[in-house]
Parts: C-alpha cells; sequence; structure tokens
C-alpha cells in the first residue's frame, strides 16, 4: 500500500467513528466536499454584490469612505446558515472554513472579472491577545483562500491591532464607533502606496470596524480601496 493509499485509508477509517458533518443540515458530508454539503452550499443566501450596479451594502460607507468595490459573499440573518458557518469558523477552531469559503468565493470573483481588481490583499487584524486566545484569525484564513483564487499577495505586517477591545456584538451603531477609535495603526505607511488594497473581514454590520481599519489604510495613499467579507448583514 503506498502513503497516498494509507492516507485515505486512514480517514476512511477515522471517518467511521467521527463523520465529517455538514456544518448546515449536519448530514454526513460527501467525499469532496468540504464543511458544507453541495446541497447546502446551494443554498447559501449570495448577495451577487460584485454583479450589482448599485450594491446593496455599499450605503454603509456613502458619505464617509470612499471605496472602488463593495464585496458580501452572502447574506447574514439570523439563526441562519451564514450565521452557523461563521460560529464554526470563529469559536470552533476550524481555520480551513475561511480559506474554503474565500477559494469558493474569489473563484466566482475571478470569473466575473475581478482577477485585475487588486493588487494586494489586508486581513482586519486581531489583537495579539485575541490571536492568542483563538489561535488563529479568522480574516486571514478568508484572505488566503480569496489570494490563491486570485493569485495576489497578502500584507500582514502593516495593518495592526494595537487596542484589545471586548466584542461588538451586542453593541449599538454609535457605541461600535466609539469602540473601535484608536484601535487599529499602520507599522509602515509605504507598504501600501499606489496600491489597490482589497480589506477583508468575515463579516460586515454597521461597518464600523472595517471604516476604523480603512480611515488608517488611508494614511499609506494607496492607489485605491475595497472590501470583500463572507457575511453581511442588513
Amino acid at each position: 500500500m503506498n502513503q497516498r493509499s494509507l492516507s485515505t485509508f486512514l480517514a476512511d477509517f477515522v471517518s467511521l467513528f467521527y463523520p465529517n458533518l455538514c456544518l448546515g443540515c449536519e448530514g454526513l458530508l460527501p467525499k469532496g466536499s468540504d464543511y458544507l454539503c453541495p446541497k447546502c452550499h446551494y443554498n447559501l443566501p449570495k448577495t451577487h454584490t460584485h454583479k450589482l450596479e448599485v450594491p446593496q451594502f455599499r450605503e454603509k460607507f456613502d458619505g464617509v469612505i470612499e471605496l472602488a468595490h463593495v464585496l458580501v459573499y452572502a447574506h447574514f440573518f439570523k439563526k441562519g446558515l451564514i450565521q452557523k458557518v461563521l460560529h464554526h469558523l470563529k469559536y470552533g477552531n476550524q481555520p480551513g472554513i475561511g480559506e474554503m469559503i474565500g477559494r469558493r468565493y474569489g473563484g466566482e470573483l475571478f470569473e466575473d472579472g475581478f482577477a485585475g481588481a487588486f493588487d494586494v490583499i489586508v486581513p482586519v487584524p486581531l489583537h495579539p491577545k485575541r490571536l492568542k486566545e483563538r489561535g488563529y484569525n479568522q480574516s486571514e484564513h478568508f484572505g488566503l483562500g480569496l489570494s490563491r483564487s486570485l493569485s495576489l499577495s497578502m500584507n500582514l505586517d502593516t495593518l495592526i491591532k494595537v487596542k484589545h477591545v471586548d466584542s461588538q456584538t451586542r453593541r449599538s451603531k454609535l457605541s461600535r464607533i466609539k469602540n473601535v477609535e484608536g484601535v487599529f495603526e499602520v507599522l509602515d505607511k509605504d507598504n501600501l502606496r499606489d496600491q489597490r488594497v482589497l480589506l477583508v473581514d468575515d463579516l460586515l454590520t454597521t461597518g464600523s470596524t472595517l471604516v476604523a481599519c480603512l480611515e488608517v489604510l488611508q494614511q499609506c495613499e494607496p492607489r485605491s480601496l475595497s472590501i470583500a467579507t463572507i457575511g453581511g448583514a442588513k
């Protein structure tokens, strides 16, 4: 038995006792599927914002900051499929979920003409304390998937989070804005100069965290700024 056959045998053996289940319907995942079965992936409430003339989430940034593209993969609803997926991504020690969605979304963007729309991907950073607790940055893994499908580099050395803040989940819009003031900084303003920057995060709600990052990134004098997220809440 060669190494590949042995690995397949061991994976099949382990799956007898710890079967891979779909994050959506919790049914058995067919071979070749990662995290979501084909039916649940097909039923994802995709926004198709990259195809709409007036992207439905751009209004969160209008009059605040100029963006070239506002890209949201799927709608976020309470108790919906994307909420379940993001919960597993952030709290279930499954960073591969972010990479999987990034690859799929990046593939769609590539097919729809976005291959040359950006120069570099910058993930929303975590504070070192939160990164140590979680073990990974979910936004970075989403960006990694996008970077592979779009053949882009990722910059992890410029935008940093210097202030640890509590979760934004239960805060009002005004409270969220105040909560992220002075939270982010850039280390080297020349790193992103004249670059078309794609800032990525897991979820767009009020947009306060993204705006805080974007305002800091403007100090780098990029050619353009865009955002991409896995989920978006109206």
